[in-house]
């Protein structure tokens, strides 16, 4: 991604919960969370994601909101929505499901039982329209309640919901309506090329490895899956590799 200016040719903002003009603020100064890894060491959340500052600044604005802003990204497979979504998938008390294997009764439970702070999800809109009814009490108000074998429990959370989707069809309007709404759009060759190696080199994959297996699932493979690098990467250890497996998974695709 060559530049700022570029992310922003790749993204529409619909702030269904704000207005239009926020999205468009653009500022060096992200002030990204800071979370610890495993070796307790320091680093800052989204560093893994090259460009999108202005999304990685209403990311960084909604987690340090005082009340809870929650973000639904828009978009193709082959968007960046997804490296969103991992990364907050660091962040402490958070819980990721899919939104095509949630059920209301384990997500209700898992809410009483670990109060997440941050709940992940991704492709909500194949969560079925009576699950994601059990969404919108707990991003309006925080409360949650349940009525079961004719006895009730309710709580009070502050949970934020961030979501990816590849459209919004098949989503409740009201649900619909308390997301911040962000359209990614597909990537082009050198998006995918550069942010590919990028993160790959975050994973110890050097560049020599990284650039050919970019190459190669973009060309080769005609995907534009971020995943499918990892995958290759991590078991290449030359040039010749990356070719070998490249066109094993093609002959039996």
């Amino acid at each position: 991604m060559s530049s700022e200016a570029d992310n922003n040719d790749e993204l529409h903002v619909d702030l269904v919960t704000s207005h239009n003009g926020i999205a468009e603020e653009t500022s060096p100064s992200i002030n990204a969370p800071e979370i610890k890894n495993a070796s307790s060491r320091p680093y800052q959340l989204f560093d893994n994601i090259v460009g999108y500052n202005d999304v990685k600044k209403l990311f960084s604005l909604s987690l340090s909101s005082e009340r809870p802003v929650h973000i639904l990204l828009v978009g193709p497979p082959a968007s960046a929505k997804t490296l969103f979504m991992l990364e907050c998938m660091k962040l402490e008390r958070s819980y990721f499901t899919l939104g095509s294997q949630s059920t209301k009764s384990g997500m209700i439970d898992y809410l009483f039982e670990k109060r997440p702070r941050y709940m992940i999800v991704d492709e909500i809109e194949h969560m079925p329209m009576r699950d994601q009814t059990a969404l919108l009490s707990l991003m309006e108000t925080g409360i949650v309640a349940e009525t079961k074998f004719q006895r009730t429990r309710n709580t009070q959370l502050k949970t934020w919901v961030f979501a990816t989707s590849n459209s919004t069809e098949q989503m409740l309007t009201p649900l619909l309506s308390r997301f911040m709404v962000l359209h990614f759009k597909q990537y082009k060759y050198e998006n995918f090329h550069e942010i590919a190696v990028h993160m790959l080199g975050h994973q110890g994959i050097s560049k020599e490895i990284a650039s050919p297996v970019a190459d190669a699932v973009w060309s080769k493979m005609k995907s534009k899956d971020i995943r499918d690098c990892i995958k290759i990467a991590h078991l290449a250890k030359s040039k010749d590799d990356v070719n070998w497996i490249v066109e094993t998974l093609k002959k039996y695709r």
